[in-house]
């Protein structure tokens, strides 16, 4: 945190030798304290100060009252300003806008102080010393509320406490429903996840054009200059009187809103940057962005000292400027739509070496994206978390803006855990530490399989969307309620029994077609409706986005998401009971089946399978194209060596830079890559060598942030991908790939998503795959073992789990792991 060394410097000067001595706050339900506050305490003070005396009477049962005071005894809450004989003023700096959130949390045998530099600072102080106290608000919502039963409580504390992250918001896309609103500012008061700095980063452009219409139509060549017009809504930075008339805009809107920390100029969406010739010598996209933010922050600077000037690295400016920044512009990297072919920790490294403060522009959940589905966003994968927040503050980070949903079931704990490191990042060596706490105070007794439930939800990767996922989720909240009869640990398996049926329902709605997709959607949100007070989707996200990305459904009018609740038949009905959850886990359990076989482990040492003599067979494709990620392994029979391949990028996008493809024999030491191509994005096939001082396996990871790009490998080189549920391959298009089955398999298990059909040794289909996801199970009938098998004319994944995960265009191409072909080997 902040200032900790300083401040613990600070309390020094009046701390004891001794461990500060603990407040008694309450014995045996007796209150021994009273919350005090000062004269001049604000309403919002006394109202935080209220909040500490009512939820310390519900922990404690005692009855707690609020009395002014000078602070020397009793729990002094307020601002240090409040209580002048406690000293505390010098230890803080109001107006410095960073400094806003800072408070003092010491306990002595008369009281504690609970005492901040402003009534936001007071109002963390409160619920901090709450916290200590084992009072939770893990969700929003009274279900989420944990209130500990300690009629006698004694609590030390003797910190300094200040934020890592100025601004920590964890916002919902689509914004909060009515019903949802207030819960929500709720969960953020009480966890801390606000801002002390309001940093405006939003696109900025548009507004200006609209508050200044008569400038602009007065003077055109204010605007871009695109195809020889000047009509784009991207302006002519160039232009010394465009770059006043925007820091002029800057200065009015200050003016208006003086409390405002910041305005924002960060460009409009999209492209059409100005092709004059002057805008150009300014240099790149990114160059003219800054220069127009520089341009505004030293006008601020001037008559508003201190205001903030906010931007995102985003989209077309998103690489780094070869501009430095003026020390008030804060520039935001955004996570997502990033161009030129950068990482994200390649972009804080460039913007970092020229701007003094950074923020991050995050992407938790988006519910277009990941549909408040299983550890699908961002925002619930707890190993994300721990690693990136603690990583972007590292690298100069001090704004969070992370883009959310109102989905509770699946990010929950994400969030929670997110908003405790965005004060403070060490605590990302305690994320155990809070699921277990969060496991033992929401779910007590039932805590064990709840744990395995969340597991589910919070891992590195998604589960498998399926019936097993499903049924498992079920299965899991069935032996969690026969653990416990604790009312309030029931009322949260309701929410996310209520969740697990819309998983159940998103499963049978993505893989419905014809009039059954549209019946599954109408059951979709009429229970995402039912259910939206829990919070454990984001029913408003849903409601108003999937019909419009979703052409084969349609919401009449009468049932629009804005029609009213009593007209709407889609929103009619009674609010769910537990009878109702308890029905839904029935009928889960009885219709969403298990996995079925065992699955089978194998080494990653891949050889090549020509020992095995397999008969050869009509070569298939590894599709389309990749995008993201894609590894294949290849073989070098002796060294050196030369792969020689031809690639085509910028499939599906061109405008991320090239695609990048490494060689990296397994047996380098270091595990260097020995040789790099670079693929222009301009969807024409390029020649590409990669040459290698080793024989052996290698492996060739072809990167292209998404813009699609196809490897085309010659004839009769051993190449092969693996595909699992660890590692699983997207091969986009239709695609033929052969595996090889084992001496001695009985069946080949796996996970399939998409259409396609399994031939056995002789060619012939012996399986044909639907639109659903699912586990299947392919008996093997005696003989066919020891052979290769085909996955043809497939879309989706195939994810091997009893055979070795391998796929190659022919048999004889195959790689696969060592231990199998030693043990199948033919002479």
């Amino acid at each position: 945190m902040r200032h900790l060394a300083a401040a613990a410097a600070l309390l020094a000067a009046t701390a004891p030798a001794a461990a500060q001595p603990a407040c008694v706050v309450a014995k045996d339900g007796a209150a021994l304290q009273r919350v005090v506050v000062g004269g001049t305490a604000t309403d919002r003070t006394k109202a935080a100060a209220k909040a500490l005396a009512d939820q310390l009477g519900r922990i404690t049962g005692g009855r707690f009252a609020v009395a002014d005071g000078d602070g020397t005894a009793g729990l002094a809450v307020g601002r240090a300003a409040d209580f002048p004989a406690l000293k505390l003023a010098a230890r803080f700096a109001p107006a410095d806008i960073t400094r806003r959130e800072e408070y003092v949390l010491r306990t002595h045998a008369d009281g504690a102080w609970l005492v901040g530099a402003t009534d936001l600072a007071v109002e963390h102080a409160v619920w901090d010393f709450l916290h200590r106290a084992g009072y939770r608000q893990f969700f929003p919502g009274r279900n989420w509320e944990v209130v500990p039963p300690r009629p006698s409580l004694t609590l030390a504390a003797d910190t300094f406490e200040a934020p890592d992250y100025h601004a920590r918001r964890i916002w919902y896309g689509f914004g909060a429903a009515d019903y949802a609103a207030g819960p929500y500012a709720d969960w953020c008061a009480k966890n801390r996840a606000g801002s002390g700095v309001v940093l405006s980063t939003g696109h900025a452009y548009d507004g200006i054009i609209g508050r200044n219409r008569a400038a602009f139509l007065a003077h055109p060549e204010y605007l871009g200059l695109l195809g020889g017009e000047r009509k784009s809504s991207k302006f002519c930075i160039s232009n010394p009187e465009l770059r006043a008339l925007v820091a002029a805009d800057a200065l009015a809107q200050l003016d208006k809103n003086p409390a405002a920390d910041s305005v924002s100029v960060d460009p409009s969406d999209g492209g059409g940057w100005c092709e004059c010739p002057e805008c150009r010598k300014l240099g790149s996209v990114s160059d003219r962005a800054l220069t127009l933010a520089n341009a505004v922050a030293a006008a601020v600077q001037a008559e508003h000292p201190g205001k903030l000037v906010g931007m995102y690295a985003y989209s077309e400016h998103s690489p780094p400027p070869a501009v430095p920044a003026h020390p008030n512009v804060v520039v935001s990297v955004a996570t997502g739509f990033i161009r030129g072919g950068h990482t994200v920790d390649q972009l804080l490294a460039g913007w970092g070496a020229k701007a003094k403060t950074l923020g991050v522009r995050e992407y938790y959940s988006v519910n277009t994206w990941d549909r408040d589905l299983p550890g699908a966003a961002r925002g619930g994968r707890l190993g994300y978390l721990k690693q990136t927040i603690p990583h972007f503050h590292a690298t100069g980070a001090r704004f969070m803006s992370a883009e959310s949903s109102d989905n509770w079931g699946p990010n929950g704990l994400g969030y929670f855990v997110a908003a405790r490191l965005l004060w403070d990042v060490t605590e990302a060596g305690q994320v155990d530490a809070h699921v277990a706490d969060f496991l033992d105070k929401c779910f007590g007794s039932a805590k064990a399989p709840m744990g395995d439930f969340y597991k589910l939800l919070t891992g590195d990767k998604a589960p498998l969307l399926c019936d097993d996922t499903v049924g498992r989720m079920y299965r899991l909240l069935a032996d969690a309620r026969g653990k416990t009869t604790d009312p309030a640990v029931h009322a949260r398996l309701d929410d996310l029994t209520g969740y697990v049926r819309y998983v159940e329902l998103w499963l049978d709605y993505s893989t419905a077609t014809g009039p059954a997709r549209q019946a599954a959607f109408e059951q979709l949100i009429r229970h995402s409706w039912a259910m939206r007070a829990s919070e454990m989707v984001h029913t408003k996200g849903l409601y108003r986005d999937l019909p419009s990305r979703d052409k084969s459904v349609t919401v009449p009018t009468e049932a629009a998401w804005g029609a009213p609740e009593k007209a709407n038949p889609w929103k009619a009905g009674q609010p769910l009971t537990r009878a109702d959850y308890e029905r839904m886990t029935a009928a889960g359990i009885a219709s969403r089946k298990l996995l079925d076989f065992t699955p089978v482990a194998f080494s990653t040492t891949l050889v090549p399978a020509a020992s095995l003599n397999l008969r050869d067979a009509k070569a298939g494709t590894f599709g389309l194209y990749s995008r993201g990620v894609r590894t294949y392994y290849a073989w070098a029979d002796a060294e050196p060596a030369t792969f020689d391949l031809k690639a085509k990028a910028g499939i599906v996008y061109d405008s991320r830079g090239p695609a990048k493809i490494d060689l990296f024999p397994v047996t380098e030491p270091e595990g260097k890559a020995v040789a790099h191509a670079d693929v222009a994005p301009d969807k024409a096939e390029h020649p590409v060598t990669l040459k290698t001082p080793f024989a052996g396996l290698h492996r060739v990871e072809v990167t292209d942030a998404g813009q699609g790009t196809n490897v085309l490998w010659p004839a009769g080189r051993p190449v092969t991908v693996v595909s699992s549920p660890d590692a699983p391959a997207d091969l986009h298009g239709r695609w033929t790939l052969y595996f090889y089955v084992p001496k001695g398999t009985k069946q080949i298990g796996g996970f399939a998503t998409g259409p396609g059909a399994i031939l056995d040794p002789a060619g012939k289909k012996v399986h044909e795959f639907g639109a659903k996801p699912g586990y299947f199970r392919i008996p093997v009938p005696p003989g066919a073992d020891g052979t290769a098998w085909a996955f043809a004319d497939t879309a989706g994944r195939r994810l091997l789990m009893t055979v070795p995960p391998c796929l190659a265009r022919s048999p004889r191409e195959l790689l696969l792991p060592a231990e199998v072909v030693a043990a199948d080997r033919r002479p």
